[in-house]
């Protein structure tokens, strides 16, 4: 056979290649075909191959010389970044010195060669796309035909028939369809459908035929913008694709995807429509757990590891890059516990984690690790497994938490604890705890020493049998009483050792709260005074070593009160995971019980505050300053919750004083606080106003709420005294102000009658001393 040689110029080439691109070695376009030029907004002949087209298949992440060289004698696409509706298919050769790139767009639909405003002439004839214009063309033809021979019956005869025979091409097209499918006349009544559409909605063809698809499957609860959507694209005879909630005959809720597109005669008039409809019920749940899953797991401050069933890391957060400092690009397909852990984690949790993921269990433990810059710290891991129907490990979860401070803190609390336990055990005053029923719960060696019994004699022995003489058993019987009622004070009694001697004992008791803040006994620091007894100075030495045993206790009471607030907070965290966790499986009643159950841990956790803040009043340093009293009361009106059936005035400009700024906003937002917190009148009102004096200011707090009995405003001054089943009164609030205003030689007293309400008097020098 004879070699032949084909030689064309550009005008022929353009004739059988219209879509051409030639490219030289450094990937510079040369040129292109006349119609290629018609798709691109301006000329690109010298720009950068690489700047306006990407590969799509085949992928390369970088697109040089040899990239393109590997595309040769394959089908190669790719798409413009100046328009990314222009993809482009075919064969990459080279051609002498250079590269050239032969074939045609790739377009979806007609609508698309239309949009492009490309025409038969701009296609070589040997190209398919061709026969969609023809088509297009053809379809010309009959219009302007019927238009013509409008009066001629026989024309109209063989256009009817040819209609007759597209019509049942789409049919068929139509029935074979998996997806539901309808045609509609210009407004959406729907005049056919298929079998699909049938199974899809519940309905029978002759319940739909008549009705637009909005009837067939509107729920009240169907987005209203989307169906605007697609009612005016029926109106503007437009495409449209939306997606619905939609309903079955049976109320079944599903989500369908509805693409419509209007079929138009030869004069651009639309007579019909044709719609597809499609179930993406699976596809709307997949998409709403995965951005679910995402979100909670991209702005989790613990670090989020997804790795694969055998622990090699897939993705990890932001937070795992921050707290670990090893960057995503850095970690993928290795095991966490490769790069995080060392020589000092634990090889007992190292193992366990390993033999863990073995199995493919779920596991939760404590290690330290290591970051990048292999700085200590450690982490509570928990991790689970992700199975398919069948059961197959398919990934891993985890979660890995820094508790490097939760760690560092409860080593100085069990360290605090060995210390105050050792100064308890060892303080020179004898310390005895009973329960509510006066029996010896626990004492230090002190008080062994001073009564002569061993702490085995004492503990579950009754304190007043055992100890009090018989003249002082009434004594010791009233203040077991008045423990009972949260009374703390301190008297004197005489007491029988075990040897039968007669000592004097001064005892400061107090009660004893449990975490619920129950008196569950009392206890009493138990001092020997039998020589002093007679000696004044001794005497006097005697109360200020109290004094200080007071203090001592005070900051004891302090530290315990603050170990509490940790596991509250953990408890409370834990009901609300354990609520969130399970929505929907819990009865109304456990919610409930889970609800009154965090109630009372916040009305503990502010108890505890309260604890802290009033042994606090008198530790703190105060500091002095001009105070502007109407900033400050504003303010507080901004930070507390006032109901909106509530009012809070001042009645007059306050004045400016001089003292510490943080105590008087306590002292002033305890005092509006409560007022608002207990009014119980539809319309609630709070007034503040002062008087002024030569050497005082009074202020003024007054309220219409339920007001206070006589017999107890002395009462409320007194730290855990509460005469009200509110939820939020823990008996401090007003302690802490007594507490204020005394530090400030000042004086409160109150006003108040039943059901009418209260006013609070503050007395306060203009002159701190």
């Amino acid at each position: 056979m004879s070699n032949f040689q084909f030689n064309f110029n550009v005008d022929e080439f353009n004739t059988i290649f219209p879509f051409y691109i030639l490219i030289d070695e450094e990937l510079k376009i040369k040129s292109i075909g006349k119609s290629l030029a018609k798709l691109l907004p301006k000329e690109f002949t010298g720009s950068s191959f690489v700047d306006l087209f990407e590969f799509q298949r085949p992928h390369f992440d970088t697109l040089n010389i040899q990239n393109i060289s590997q595309t040769f004698n394959q089908l190669v696409i790719f798409n413009s970044k100046i328009d990314t509706s222009i993809s482009l298919r075919g064969q990459i050769n080279s051609f002498h010195d250079d590269y050239l790139f032969v074939g045609t767009p790739w377009f979806s639909s007609i609508q698309d060669v239309v949009d492009k405003k490309l025409i038969l002439n701009d296609f070589a004839f040997h190209d398919p796309l061709l026969d969609l214009l023809h088509v297009l063309k053809n379809q010309e033809i009959h219009n302007e035909e019927l238009k013509e021979l409008l009066h001629t019956l026989n024309n109209q005869r063989k256009l009817l028939k040819k209609d007759k025979e597209e019509l049942n091409k789409l049919s068929l097209v139509a029935s074979a369809n998996n997806n539901g499918v309808v045609f509609t006349d210009p407004d959406g009544v729907i005049y056919w459908c298929n079998d699909a559409y049938v199974n899809l909605t519940g309905y029978s063809k002759e319940e739909i035929y008549g009705k637009t698809p909005v009837e067939i499957g509107r729920l009240p609860e169907s987005s209203v913008d989307e169906i605007k959507r697609m009612v005016a694209a029926f109106g503007k005879n437009e495409p449209f694709d939306v997606e619905i909630l939609h309903k079955t005959k049976s109320g079944r809720k599903f989500w369908s995807r509805t693409k419509g597109q209007p079929i138009k005669d030869a004069n651009g008039i639309t007579n019909q429509y044709f719609a597809m409809i499609d179930d993406i019920s699976n596809e709307k749940l997949k998409e709403e757990r995965l951005q679910i899953l995402s979100s909670i797991a991209d702005v989790n401050i613990n670090a989020v590891i997804i790795s694969d069933k055998y622990g090699k890391i897939e993705w990890v957060n932001n937070s795992f890059e921050k707290i670990t400092g090893f960057k995503i690009d850095e970690v993928v397909g290795k095991s966490p516990g490769s790069f995080l852990q060392g020589e000092e984690s634990n090889p007992d949790t190292v193992k366990y984690l390993r033999d863990q993921i073995k199995a493919g269990e779920s596991f939760n433990c404590e290690i330290l690790n290591y970051s990048k810059s292999g700085e200590k710290y450690w982490i509570r891991i928990q991790g689970q497994p992700i199975k398919d129907k069948n059961g197959e490990i398919l990934k891993y979860f985890a979660i890995e938490e820094d508790i490097s401070l939760e760690k560092n803190y409860y080593e100085r609390i069990k360290s605090e604890k060995e210390k105050y336990s050792n100064i308890i055990a060892n303080m020179n005053m004898g310390l005895l705890e009973v329960d509510n029923e006066d029996v010896i719960v626990l004492a230090n060696q002190s008080f062994c020493d001073m009564s002569g019994y061993t702490l085995l004699d004492l503990v579950g022995s009754k304190a007043s049998n055992l100890l009090s003489n018989i003249s002082d058993k009434k004594v010791i019987q009233t203040k077991n009483e008045m423990r009972s009622s949260g009374l703390s004070d301190s008297y004197e009694v005489t007491a029988k050792t075990k040897d039968g001697q007669t000592k004097f004992w001064l005892i400061s008791g107090a009660p004893n709260f449990n975490v619920q803040g129950e008196i569950v006994g009392s206890i009493g620091v138990h001092l020997d005074i039998t020589q002093q007894k007679s000696l004044e100075l001794q005497k006097e030495q005697l109360l200020v070593r109290l004094e200080k045993q007071n203090e001592q206790l005070n900051e004891y009471a302090q530290i315990v009160s603050h170990d509490l607030k940790s596991p509250l907070r953990s408890i409370h965290s834990l009901i609300s995971w354990i609520k969130e966790d399970n929505i929907g499986e819990f009865s109304a009643q456990s919610v409930e019980y889970l609800k009154m159950i965090q109630n009372k841990v916040e009305k503990m956790d502010h108890l505890i505050h309260g604890i802290l803040t009033y042994s606090k009043i008198d530790t703190i340093e105060l500091t002095n300053e001009n105070i502007d009293l109407n900033e400050i009361i504003n303010n507080i009106i901004n930070i507390i919750h006032i109901p909106d059936n509530i009012a809070v005035t001042i009645l007059s400009k306050l004045p400016t004083i001089i003292a510490d700024k943080y105590r008087i906003q306590q002292l002033f937002q305890n005092l509006i606080g409560n007022a608002v917190t207990y009014i119980d009148k539809p319309n609630g009102l709070v007034e503040v106003d002062f008087i002024e004096e030569k050497n005082y200011f009074i202020f003024s707090i007054k309220d219409n709420g339920p007001g206070i009995a006589k017999e107890n405003q002395e009462k409320i001054f007194k730290i855990f005294q509460s005469f009200t089943k509110h939820d939020k009164s823990t008996g401090i609030g007003l302690s802490i102000v007594k507490r204020i205003i005394t530090n400030y030689n000042g004086d409160i007293w109150i006003e108040s009658e039943l059901n009418v309400g209260t006013t609070f008097f503050v007395k306060l020098p203009k002159k701190v001393k």
